[in-house]
């Protein structure tokens, strides 16, 4: 019984460190390259180095850590080839989703609801004049908006690679959205939202598309205009 108690306690102090490691990673706390010791993470959160080791392979299976030898991990790079195949994949995938939304949106009173909400809260960020609760609140409702294109996409497989693909993008999201971006991607979503609620299924995936068109354009801008983005993040160039 012993066994199993110290059995349990590991696997939740390895789901701890998973979890605050993962978050410090998608906000932007922890950068591309920087280096985790299993030693100072294992201190850091009273744990032994097992579960630590544990948390690190979980992130690596996610694709935000790469693993060095025993001693520790280091945060993965994003380099202009990764954020290139993502964004191909995003505009194939999500455009796609975004038009099965819109077609379920003409017989779905919860979609049109759900959608409907989004575009009253939306505007309120829009009228927010305080910068840091006007970036947090919208950082909160485009994870909203992903969820529920998520949640109402005909398509169960597409679904499934779209949530598989959510630790990179809310990375990427820190990236993309600096003071200007961040107005101009609120509006961006204000056009989805009313396209979906409208049931306009071309119209819906087109201004997905070109969302995430502008969205990529400000990513790789950044690689070579470091100035003014939510988090300083360093991005290399290699593909």
């Amino acid at each position: 019984m012993a066994s199993y108690y110290a059995y349990v306690a590991r696997d939740s102090k390895a789901d701890q460190v998973y979890s605050t490691l993962r978050d410090e990673i998608l906000n932007g706390r922890l950068r591309p390259g920087d280096s985790l010791s299993v030693l100072k993470v294992a201190e850091r959160f009273g744990a032994s180095r097992t579960p630590v080791r544990e948390a690190f392979v979980r992130l690596e299976t996610d694709g935000l850590v790469s693993l060095i030898d025993r001693q520790g991990a280091r945060v993965s790079s994003i380099s202009i080839g990764s954020v290139r195949d993502l964004f191909e994949m995003r505009i194939m995938l999500e455009s796609r989703a975004t038009h099965q939304v819109a077609q379920a949106a003409a017989s779905n009173d919860e979609v049109q609801r759900t959608f409907g909400e989004l575009i009253e809260q939306l505007t309120e960020v829009v009228n927010d004049e305080a910068a840091v609760r006007h970036r947090d609140r919208f950082y909160q409702l485009a994870e909203a908006y992903d969820q529920a294109i998520i949640t109402y996409a005909r398509n169960q497989q597409l679904s499934r690679v779209l949530a598989e693909m959510r630790p990179h993008i809310a990375r990427l999201r820190i990236v993309a959205h600096s003071p200007e971006r961040l107005t101009q991607s609120v509006q961006e979503h204000l056009a989805m939202c009313r396209a979906i609620v409208d049931a306009d299924p071309d119209a819906a995936a087109d201004a997905c598309t070109q969302h995430l068109l502008n969205t990529e354009k400000t990513i790789l801008d950044a690689v070579l205009h470091s100035a003014g983005l939510a988090v300083p993040v360093e991005l290399v160039t290699t593909m």
